[in-house]
């Protein structure tokens, strides 16, 4: 069971660090070759979602030092 559970979470952490790490450095490039970023909607989603997947790897690995 703990097991599993740690599986899971590892496999949840590795997606995250891969959109952390290709997917949304590519999103926010994308963004700022548009121009002004002030009223970039497309910036801002991404800046906002890097925080999302920050805060989330925090607890993932939290939960994963425990486990073990």
């Amino acid at each position: 069971m703990i097991e599993e559970l740690k599986r899971k979470l590892g496999a949840e952490a590795e997606k995250l660090m891969h959109e952390l790490n290709v997917t949304l450095p590519r999103e926010i490039r994308t963004a700022v070759e548009r121009g002004d970023l002030k009223e970039n909607s497309e910036y801002k989603a991404a800046l906002e979602r890097q925080q999302f997947v920050q805060a989330r790897l925090s607890s993932l690995h939290g939960r994963l030092s425990k486990l073990s």
